[in-house]
């Protein structure tokens, strides 16, 4: 992780490290302190996992959630994972319904499928480049 930060840093990148469970609350956050464009970085498993929250705080639930998240220029670069360690966190997640293809053992967000309806939303936010996947370890 710091490898990857310093690495943004040297870039002429701002960095901000956060491990709020809920990524939609950093967009309003972020947002109050620049009028810059938002980027986050996670992996599959944060985009899955704010796909399989709940949340019962919100009146609107996960498309409440998903509108906050992605207001006001935001997208999400999303780092690839190995099949074997996304197959072991969906299971230890409880979490089903997602498949995908696997390049050398990897997948990224492009490779990774919802069933419809929620994957609809999923398709829409990676065609609309909202959700931008990284390149895989394997590629030059």
């Amino acid at each position: 992780m710091l490898r990857r930060i310093d690495s943004l840093l040297a870039a002429g990148g701002d960095v901000l490290l956060f491990r709020k469970p809920e990524l939609y609350h950093m967009t309003a956050l972020v947002n109050r302190h620049t009028q810059a464009p938002v980027r986050f970085v996670g992996g599959l498993s944060l985009v899955i996992r704010a796909f399989e929250d709940l949340y019962g705080n919100l009146e609107g639930k996960l498309l409440e959630a998903l509108s906050r998240l992605f207001a006001q220029n935001v997208r999400i670069y999303v780092y690839p994972m190995t099949a074997a360690d996304l197959r072991e966190w969906l299971k230890s997640a409880s979490v089903n319904g997602w498949e995908w293809n696997e390049t050398n053992g990897w997948v990224s967000a492009s490779e990774l499928r919802r069933a419809p309806p929620l994957g609809h939303l999923f398709a829409y936010l990676l065609a609309s480049n909202f959700l931008v996947p990284m390149r895989l370890p394997t590629e030059a």
